[in-house]
Parts: structure tokens; C-alpha cells; sequence
């Protein structure tokens, strides 16, 4: 059976635009592939529909989220979900309802279907846990300075060096990617500047993403593709 990645995203500090890159990498996948899954893993992040500007779209968010026994319909999922530039996205309403064994039965699903991008809260929790369980590779983003590589030490000791990597927004003459890298125990995955897509007032727009953002997007689901095949030489992605 067909199976593509499933990449779980997080922040090393607060603001270090992890959301957005998960997005990013959601609509990259998208246009590639023509359909990608974006599911919501933060319950306090503000719903990852409100970012995007898709928050009146039509679609089921967690608080919608009814599993009964049996298989999960891909097709069903995703036409069920709200849509943002050919991404499904199942977004947080009501963060109770995040619960570990339905996101993992959502994410298996979907990835039958197309990529699937996990938006991951920074605290431990049985949600993020099991989704870390579950995904091909975890990205962990953070900036360049010493208070946000200090605050991401915690969440890069939790994550599978042979299954994570780092992507540095920002760069700084005295804290270089590789120091980075050397410091968190992962490797680097790409680097980013500062982009102000996600500031557009219709909420984030992939087209407007900066060249440099797409260019590590593009990097990182092949790096997702390639430990998918690895661990998992039986299936086809």
C-alpha cells in the first residue's frame, strides 16, 4: 500500500514560526502531489485555521471529531476537512478533544491519501508523544540566539536524532547553524531568513512565501520521503 510521510513540526521557543512552516510545507506537498494533510497537534496555539485564514471555511475541526471501529476513509477525511490552497486541515476548536489514539487513527489514514504535516505543541504531552511516535521525521524550529537554542535543548533531548533535524531561522555571526546543530544534537535540515508571508492580512498566503522558504520546504519532504523509505522499504511513497 502506498504510504507517504507523515513530518511532525515544532517550535524551539515560542514565535520561533513553526506553524507557519508546517503550512508551508503542507502547501508544497499540495501543489506536488495534489493533496496534503495539515493537522493541528497544539491546543493553545489559537487553531491553525485562524492563521491560515480559513477559520469561516466549511469542514469538521476537532471538536467535530467522531472515530468508530473499523477503517478510516482517506477520501472521506480529507473532503470533510476545511480547505486551504489543496490542503486539508483539521484544526483545534475545542483542545480537550485532541486525543493521542484518534490523531494517530487520523494520521494513518491520511497518509494513505497524501503527506501529512503535524503541527506540535512544545511541552510533552500523550498527544505529542504519540505523534512523534508516529511520524517519519520530527523538524525542530528554531532561531539563532542563545535564549531560543537554550529553550529548544529540552524539546531536541525528547526527539530521535535519527529522525529529526533542525531548520535556523535567522543566522548570527556568533552562533553559526553548525554550532546550533552541535549544541542540539541534530542535524541541520536548512536555513531560513525571516519571512513575512504569514503577516498578510488574509492570513498566510504560500504564494508569497519567500524563495529561500520554499527552497528548504522542498528539502525537508525530500529528507521526510528518504527516512520514510528507509525505515519502511516494503512501501512506496
Amino acid at each position: 500500500m502506498t504510504a507517504h510521510p507523515r513530518i511532525g513540526v515544532l517550535g524551539g521557543c515560542g514565535g520561533a514560526g513553526a506553524s507557519v512552516f508546517a503550512a508551508v510545507l503542507a502547501a508544497r506537498a499540495a501543489a506536488e502531489l495534489g493533496t496534503a494533510f495539515l493537522i493541528d497537534c497544539d491546543p493553545v496555539g489559537g487553531g491553525l485555521d485562524v492563521l491560515l485564514g480559513c477559520e469561516r471555511a466549511p469542514g469538521s475541526r476537532w471538536g467535530q471529531v467522531r472515530l468508530r471501529g473499523g477503517s478510516l476513509d482517506p477520501a472521506v477525511l480529507r473532503d470533510c476537512l476545511p480547505r486551504w490552497h489543496q490542503v486539508s486541515v483539521l484544526a483545534v476548536d475545542d483542545p480537550p478533544a485532541l486525543d493521542p489514539d484518534a490523531l494517530v487513527r487520523i494520521a494513518t489514514a491520511a497518509a494513505s491519501a497524501g503527506p501529512v504535516l503535524l503541527d506540535l505543541a512544545r511541552w510533552s504531552s500523550p498527544v505529542r508523544t504519540a505523534a512523534l511516535d508516529s511520524c517519519d521525521l520530527a523538524v525542530l524550529v528554531t532561531p539563532a540566539e542563545v535564549r531560543a537554542v537554550t529553550a529548544g535543548a529540552a524539546i531536541a533531548g525528547a526527539l530521535d536524532p535519527a529522525r529529526a533535524g533542525l531548520v535556523v531561522r535567522g543566522s548570527a555571526a556568533s552562533l553559526p547553524a553548525d554550532r546550533i546543530a552541535a549544541l542540539l544534537g541534530l542535524p541541520v535540515l536548512g536555513e531560513l531568513g525571516y519571512d513575512p508571508a504569514s503577516r498578510h492580512p488574509g492570513g498566510l498566503d504560500p504564494r508569497r512565501v519567500r524563495r529561500r522558504t520554499g527552497q528548504v520546504a522542498e528539502a525537508v519532504l525530500r529528507q521526510a520521503r528518504t527516512a520514510r523509505a528507509a525505515a519502511r522499504p516494503g512501501e512506496a511513497a
